[in-house]
């Protein structure tokens, strides 16, 4: 009996060898890979990352037991090839290629496994891995909170996700198999951030030179929408420098209107609230430097005009007090002690209407009794305040908004107020989201990119900062 084995089972022995051998190298491989990765990072001058974003590579490759996430020894893995055309995307996301090392990653990616030399190639993979998840950690921060903190440059409310991790974020992608999902998930859903990025990336496949003119201003204003919360579905939506107030419900704008906003000495501030109330013919208490700077001179010539304009006079107690019987020669902006107000009326600045949103700032959305200033085409004109054109439409679907089909008993009331002069609060049970935004650059009424003119010229703060946090970025286009 021959104790020859069959020539099929030498090469099943043969070729379970082979995969044993490979299985080893592999394993001895991702052994020296794992422990230089750990030497790189832990010595912070070998990363050459800086200090923040190496302790971020550190904890994210320590959640891996150090082991390499996007190669093996002899290529890059298929999400590794996902993460770099993710990051050949950059400019579409109004950001700088340059700033992820794109170019540098997309080479070393490629010929990293190509030395002959063990120890080269080892090195290269490394290099590779702490470069991908650097470009990667990198580029999910800026997209879900922007590359700089407003609060470094002006007073705003909007407060980027402080919470967010950059780190967990990745681990879960890389987990999860999905970079472009969890990238799409990071940014805005806001229909404002939707349509500027899509125009945006429409122009710079279409035209690279129209593109490169705005870019800076694309980028500038991609960065403030980053800035605001997220997940509201139905908002009161001011564009600053574009003049309009927008009920924007989901992807659609239900109504637009004109508004008038504050002039370049008292600008409208930035501001994310929730719209609590109305008032039908409110009171106006006039604001101390419109006292002193615009009705202080006229009084002192003439104490008559307070009452040709319905305003009061009170003293420091709350009483009223008779303007002729107080001596305005003797009266300047360092001694007076006064307060004035203006009654309901059809010349109250107010007009017949205010709407009210908790702000550090005081300002609020009114009527106003000087009609013809919405048809004038720079409507930069109040004191910071937002006049309305329309407010009683606003009105009236906050109303249909809060109480549905008891909405007409309500607005009923509303009309009834107005008419007869008295005042009236209207408490709403839903109050809804009210960004006022300064946004230069936007695709908010069509399909193309639409540039405003930068009225407080704030994008250049912006920009600079933007600049500052680059290598590379475009400068602002002449206005």
């Amino acid at each position: 009996m021959s104790h020859l084995l069959p020539v099929s089972w030498l090469r099943f022995v043969g070729l379970g060898l082979l995969l044993c051998w490979a299985t080893y190298t592999q394993a001895q491989t991702n052994e020296g890979t794992t422990a230089l990765i750990k030497q790189t990072l832990s010595n912070e001058s070998a990363s050459a990352l800086p200090a923040t974003l190496n302790a971020q590579v550190l904890r994210y490759y320590a959640a891996l037991n150090f082991e390499p996430s996007w190669t093996t020894d002899k290529s890059a893995t298929a999400l590794a090839k996902e993460g770099l055309k993710i990051l050949r995307r950059t400019p579409e996301f109004g950001f700088q290629s340059i700033d992820y090392k794109v170019q540098e990653l997309a080479v070393n990616l490629d010929s990293f496994a190509i030395s002959p030399d063990s120890e080269v190639r080892l090195h290269r993979r490394v290099a590779v891995e702490l470069q991908l998840t650097a470009a990667l950690l990198e580029l999910g921060a800026h997209l879900r909170r922007g590359r700089v903190h407003p609060q470094t440059l002006l007073p705003t409310t909007c407060e980027p996700d402080s919470v967010f991790d950059p780190v967990q974020w990745l681990l879960g992608a890389r987990q999860l198999n999905q970079l472009n999902q969890q990238v799409a998930a990071l940014q805005p859903t806001t229909r404002s951030y939707i349509r500027l990025q899509w125009a945006w990336q429409k122009l710079l496949r279409a035209d690279t030179a129209a593109a490169r003119k705005v870019a800076g201003q694309v980028a500038v204003n991609l960065e403030r929408l980053r800035w605001e919360p997220r997940g509201d579905s139905a908002y009161l939506l001011v564009n600053i420098p574009a003049y309009t107030l927008e009920i924007v419900r989901g992807a659609k704008v239900v109504r637009s209107f004109r508004v008038i906003v504050g002039d370049a000495q008292t600008p409208t501030p930035e501001v994310y609230s929730h719209l609590r109330f109305f008032q039908t013919s409110p009171e106006w208490k006039v604001p101390r430097s419109i006292a002193l700077n615009e009705i202080l001179p006229r009084v002192r010539r003439n104490p008559g005009y307070l009452a040709s304009h319905n305003y009061v006079l009170y003293n420091q107690h709350g009483e009223r007090v008779n303007p002729f019987k107080v001596d305005w020669k003797q009266i300047t902006p360092e001694t007076f002690r006064y307060s004035v107000r203006q009654t309901a009326c059809c010349d109250n600045a107010l007009g017949n209407v205010v709407f009210r949103f908790p702000n550090p700032h005081d300002i609020f959305v009114h009527d106003t009794p000087v009609r013809k200033l919405f048809n004038v085409p720079r409507r930069a004109l109040s004191h910071g305040c937002i006049r309305l054109e329309k407010p009683f439409q606003l009105a009236a679907f906050l109303l249909r908004r809060d109480y549905g089909d008891k909405a007409p008993r309500q607005i009923e009331r509303m009309w009834d107020s107005v008419y007869g002069g008295y005042s009236k609060y209207f408490a709403l049970r839903n109050p809804i989201p009210i960004y006022i935004r300064y946004q230069t650059c936007h695709a908010d009424s069509g399909p193309e990119l639409r540039v405003v003119p930068d009225i407080y010229k704030r994008d250049a703060l912006i920009l600079q900062a933007l600049q500052q946090a680059s290598q590379e970025y475009p400068a602002a286009a002449d206005k």
